[in-house]
C-alpha cells in the first residue's frame, strides 16, 4: 500500500495505491465558504441536490439510474461552507462512472421543475427539524461562539423557509461557479488505472480555471459568554444539552492535542470511558448519555469544545449541576498520569482500527488532506499523541476549560426550568 500527495494549482490529489482491490472510493472536497448570510445559506442547502438533479441529456431519474446500473453511488453534501462529493465503484465499474460525475459536475440543468420539487422537500424537511432538539441545541450553542458571517453560524428556521423561496436559478448557477473556480481537494483509493483515470477527469474538469478565483472566508469567533439559551419544544419528551465554550487556536496549535486528549478523559465522544459517563450516567443514573468533543477546528480557523447530553426536566437541573460539578474538578485537579495513559491507549487502538480498513485510511487521510497536511506533517500529528506530557494536559486544561467560561444551550421541554438554569449559570 502506498500513499502519496500530490498539489497542483487548482487542485491537490491524494492517492491510496492498493493492488487488486475489487472497490474504488474518491472523496472531492471544495471549499465555498465565503462570508455566511441567509441567501448564501438558503442556496447552499439546495445545491446538494440540484447537482444530483438531472445534468447534460439526464433527466435526475435517468442520472440516478445510470450510476445504479452500475452498482455505483455518488453522494453530494454541503455543510460549514464545504461541498463534499464521495464516489464509490467496483473497479470494473468505476471508469464508467467518472464520466457521469463529470457531466454532473460541469452542466447541471437547474430544471425549474426540480428547483420546485427541491424547495419543497427542504421546506418540508426544515418543518420537521423544529423538532430536532438535539440539532437546535447544537447550533444555538455554536451561534454563542460564532458570528453570522462564520461558516459554523445557522439562522433561524423560519428565516430559511422564507429564504428558500426567494432562491433564483441564477443564484444556484453563480454558486456553481464558485465550486467549478476553487481548489479542489482530492483523495482516492484503488489500483494505479483508477487512480489515473479519476485524476485525468479532475484534470479535465478543472483544465478551464488554470489560476483558482481566490474567495476571503469570513471567520467570526466570539468571546466567550456565560450565558443559558434556551428553545422551549414542548413536544419532547427530554432537554437537550450542549455546554461548551470557544477556544481560540487553530488545529496547527501545540496546544490542540493536549486539549483533544483533557476534553476526552472528561467525556470520550462514542465511549463510557470519560469521567462524565463513570459519574453522571453510571453513579448518579441521570442520563443515558453524556459525551464531549472539540470541533471546528482547521489550520486556519479555531474550534471549540463542548459536551452533549440529554436530561428529563426533573433532572435537568441535578443533571447541570453535577456535569460542572466534574468540569470544575478537572479544571482544579487536572488528569493523573494513570488517565493519560489509558487514554493515550485507546486513541492508538483507535488507530489501529483504522488501518484495518481501506475506506477508513481514505477518509482519515481526505480528512488531513483537506487541512492542507504533508504526509509528514500527517504523521508527526498522530505521533505527538504518544509524546504529550501530563503538564502539558493539564496546561491545557487550566487555559481552555475553565467553566466559568461555559455556555449552556438546551432544547425541549424548558419551560419549567428555565429559571433554575438561568440561575445556575449566572452563579458558576
Amino acid at each position: 500500500m502506498k500513499f502519496n500527495i500530490d498539489r497542483k494549482e487548482t487542485f491537490s490529489f491524494a492517492t491510496i495505491t492498493q493492488k487488486n482491490d475489487p472497490k474504488v472510493s474518491a472523496f472531492i472536497t471544495i471549499d465555498i465558504h465565503q462570508e455566511n448570510s441567509l441567501s448564501t445559506q438558503a442556496a447552499q442547502l439546495m445545491f446538494s441536490d440540484v447537482l444530483l438533479s438531472g445534468a447534460g441529456k439526464y433527466t435526475r431519474d435517468e442520472f440516478l439510474s445510470a450510476v445504479n446500473t452500475l452498482g455505483a453511488s455518488v453522494d453530494v453534501s454541503l455543510g460549514n461552507g464545504n461541498l463534499t462529493i464521495t464516489l464509490r465503484a467496483s473497479s470494473q465499474n468505476f471508469k464508467k462512472l467518472l464520466p457521469l460525475v463529470e457531466t454532473m459536475l460541469t452542466t447541471p440543468t437547474f430544471s425549474k421543475t426540480e428547483i420546485t420539487r427541491i424547495k419543497s422537500t427542504l421546506t418540508n424537511e426544515l418543518h420537521e427539524a423544529k423538532e430536532n432538539s438535539r440539532a437546535i441545541a447544537y447550533e444555538e450553542l455554536l451561534n454563542t461562539i460564532y458570528g453570522s458571517g462564520d461558516r459554523k453560524f445557522t439562522y433561524e428556521i423560519e428565516e430559511l423557509i422564507s429564504a428558500l423561496q426567494r432562491v433564483n436559478i441564477q443564484k444556484l448557477k453563480s454558486l456553481h461557479q464558485v465550486v467549478l473556480s476553487q481548489p479542489w481537494t482530492c483523495s482516492v483509493a484503488g489500483d494505479d488505472d483508477y487512480l489515473e483515470a479519476f485524476k485525468k477527469m479532475i484534470s479535465k474538469v478543472k483544465k478551464n480555471y488554470s489560476i483558482p478565483k481566490t474567495i476571503i472566508g469570513i471567520h467570526q469567533q466570539k468571546t466567550p459568554q456565560k450565558i443559558c439559551t434556551l428553545k422551549n419544544i414542548p413536544s419532547k419528551q427530554n432537554i437537550d444539552f450542549n455546554i461548551g465554550a470557544p477556544v481560540p487556536i487553530t488545529l496547527h496549535h501545540p496546544d490542540y492535542i493536549p486539549l483533544a486528549i483533557a476534553v476526552d478523559v472528561l467525556a470520550m465522544w462514542g465511549n463510557f470511558a470519560g469521567r462524565l459517563m463513570e459519574t453522571v450516567r453510571i453513579e448518579e443514573g441521570l442520563t443515558y448519555t453524556i459525551f464531549g468533543k472539540v470541533g471546528g477546528f482547521t489550520g486556519s480557523e479555531q474550534g471549540f469544545w463542548r459536551i452533549w447530553t440529554f436530561f428529563s426536566p426533573d433532572k435537568a437541573l441535578q443533571g447541570i449541576k453535577s456535569t460542572f460539578n466534574q468540569i470544575e474538578k478537572l479544571y482544579k485537579e487536572g488528569i493523573s498520569e494513570a488517565e493519560l495513559t489509558k487514554f493515550k491507549t485507546i486513541l492508538n487502538t483507535q488507530q489501529i482500527l483504522i488501518q484495518d480498513s481501506i475506506t477508513g485510511q481514505l477518509r482519515d487521510l481526505h480528512a488531513y488532506h483537506c487541512h492542507q497536511f504533508t504526509l509528514q506533517e500527517m504523521k508527526e500529528h498522530k505521533e505527538k499523541i504518544n509524546s504529550v506530557t501530563l503538564e502539558e494536559v493539564n496546561d491545557a486544561i487550566r487555559t481552555y476549560l475553565n467553566p466559568n467560561t461555559l455556555t449552556i444551550s438546551g432544547a425541549g421541554p424548558v419551560n419549567a426550568v428555565k429559571k433554575d438554569l438561568q440561575a445556575f449559570i449566572k452563579s458558576v
